[in-house]
């Protein structure tokens, strides 16, 4: 174990520390050590709810972003586990809720409703195609006039599916700094965007 891992695995330094540490304004350093204490563990926890490791791995990411924009609803002496924990089963939850309602496969509805579907699927089909298309060029558009430092990041977690440690590793940051531009991208993305969330049946997955 080197110098940094022994930093980040000191008991001495609380879980109510770093919660301060991220008040204050220190949130690369402090939001790192939480993931290297509790990320495993809260992927563990999130996959024995929604059953996908691929799914498991997105929602321990979300859940770290929630903390860092959220850290203040913590209320200190209180048990930052426990919060930390329920801000897990929350999102594991609405990760779920958000799969349900996925449309099905046609081939999974009974024979008459299929054909029913069939016969609606080119009027309704063609305009949601459209829109999507034209939804895929503006985001394509607007992921490109993204900063260069939130695009790297961006196109490396959220687009190739890299997790946040992977990613830090690969371009030299710290796993916080790397949540703080993902989170600023999607801010931004959704500004540029949201003209065209609005119209679309489902938003896509960067952005729920």
């Amino acid at each position: 174990m080197d110098v940094l891992d022994r930093d980040f695995a000191d008991p001495a330094c609380s879980d109510e520390d770093l919660v301060a540490q991220l008040c204050g304004g220190d949130t690369n350093t402090a939001l790192t050590r939480l993931e290297q204490r509790y990320g495993k563990r809260i992927y563990h926890f999130v996959d024995g709810m929604v059953r996908d490791c691929h799914l498991a791995q997105d929602v321990t990411q979300e859940v770290f972003e929630k903390v860092l924009r959220k850290h203040d609803h913590y209320r200190p002496g209180t048990n930052f586990r426990a919060w930390l924990f329920e801000i897990a089963r929350n999102q594991a939850l609405t990760a779920l809720r958000t799969r349900q309602r996925l449309p099905r496969p046609v081939s999974s509805l009974p024979h008459t409703e299929e054909l029913d579907l069939l016969e609606a699927l080119p009027a309704a089909g063609l305009n949601r195609d459209l829109e999507e298309a034209e939804f895929m060029t503006a985001f394509r558009a607007a992921v490109d006039d993204l900063p260069e430092h939130y695009r790297t990041v961006f196109e490396l977690c959220v687009q190739q599916g890299q997790p946040y440690q992977d990613a830090g590793r690969t371009l030299g940051l710290p796993t916080g700094t790397v949540a703080i531009r993902i989170m600023r991208a999607r801010k931004r993305l959704y500004g540029a965007l949201q003209g065209h969330l609005g119209r679309l049946r489902r938003p896509p997955a960067c952005f729920q």
